[in-house]
């Protein structure tokens, strides 16, 4: 795989698109073609912002990487620190400049908290256990605002803002303790409270999420059809529950799957 894309991660950031543009179907309706300058510079931004996140993650986890994820472009030197640095600068100026003037000041500001908050994450709270799991979920739920802010409509998004925010907290968890070896100058919430206790923190936390997932339909936000995908969504979920001791590996894919079908829900949802 070419270096640029390794380190990017684009899936990552080809998710964000997807849920900045069901977002703003979810706001807009039928009507989003009205509004599609907006949502174009919201799913570059969201892209932008993803992927110079993921680079930042590279070069702070050079030495944990080299247990970890020993193959990463900067690890094994297809990559420099220097061109990772000037390619994540220019993410995060580009990301503010299509964001401040093609969408408003409202998206500028949401998207200079998301890098400060990445920024803050990698240096800082990264290390700091569940209060980084927490902050980098936060981040992943805000992708659900800031599409509605592209469409002037908010409202809709906060509970997907909830559930985002709390099913990407579990997967958090799990991959912190699937990297437990390898996390040498970490706090993380393994480390602090053993595989046992994070592992029921994650297991409340898509608990809830789970609970969450059936309030659209109830509030009548999303449709029958919804509730028959999201469900598919919740049994995925569950079974990442089930795995988390005996295989986080595994556990955290799956819990990545549930988080895709978790979208196309959203989707169909929105649509139908």
């Amino acid at each position: 795989m070419n270096p640029w894309l390794k380190i990017m991660r684009p899936v990552n950031g080809i998710m964000g698109i997807v849920a900045t543009v069901i977002s703003g179907f979810i706001g807009a309706g039928f009507n989003l073609p009205s509004h599609l300058y907006a949502v174009l510079a919201a799913s570059i931004s969201v892209f932008l912002v993803t992927s110079g996140g993921n680079i930042i993650n590279d070069i702070v986890d050079i030495e944990t990487d080299r247990v970890n994820h020993p193959q990463r472009p900067i690890v094994t030197g297809r990559i420099s620190t220097g061109a990772a640095k000037a390619a994540f600068s220019l993410f995060f100026a580009v990301a503010v400049v299509v964001s401040g003037i093609f969408i408003s000041l409202y998206a500028l500001a949401v998207v200079i908290l998301a890098e400060a908050f990445l920024g803050l994450y990698e240096t800082r709270t990264k290390k700091m256990g569940l209060t980084g799991n927490v902050m980098v979920s936060v981040l992943v739920g805000l992708i659900f605002i800031f599409g509605g802010i592209a469409v002037n409509s908010i409202g809709k998004m906060l509970i997907l803002f909830a559930m985002a925010t709390l099913a990407n907290l579990s997967r958090e968890i799990i991959k912190d303790i699937e990297d437990m070896e390898g996390d040498v100058d970490r706090a993380t919430l393994p480390k602090s409270i053993g595989v046992r206790g994070a592992a029921t923190v994650a297991i409340a936390s898509i608990a809830i999420a789970v609970s969450f997932s059936y309030l659209p339909y109830y509030l009548g936000i999303f449709t029958l059809y919804y509730l028959a995908i999201v469900a598919v969504s919740d049994v995925l979920f569950i079974a990442s529950a089930v795995t988390i001791i005996r295989n986080p590996g595994i556990s955290q894919q799956v819990s990545k799957l549930a988080m895709i079908v978790g979208l196309l829900s959203f989707a169909v949802g929105g649509i139908i």
